[in-house]
């Protein structure tokens, strides 16, 4: 259920950008959010921490991943809606 919460909210983020001029805006978050869980995932991986640290970073990559899931798919409808 938290995860569905973080898909919708990622899908909400573009239509904050629904009015911008450049179509293009509206794919700057699901950008930064993955490129953020790819960071994340690295430092995870190669910077591993003990135990519960490291556990706790795996779980902002799948916040992280999740989010830029939905807002990669809310900025598909968008540019649907925008043609």
């Amino acid at each position: 259920m938290f995860f569905l919460i973080l898909f919708i909210i990622g899908m909400v983020i573009p239509f904050l950008l629904i009015k911008v001029n450049p179509s293009w805006m509206v794919w700057v978050p699901s950008i930064i959010l993955f490129l953020a869980a790819i960071v994340i995932y690295g430092k995870a991986e190669f910077f591993p921490g003990e135990g519960m640290a490291d556990l706790a970073e795996r779980l902002y990559f799948l916040l992280f991943g999740v989010t830029a899931i939905g807002s990669f798919v809310g900025a598909i409808i968008v540019q649907f809606i925008k043609k």
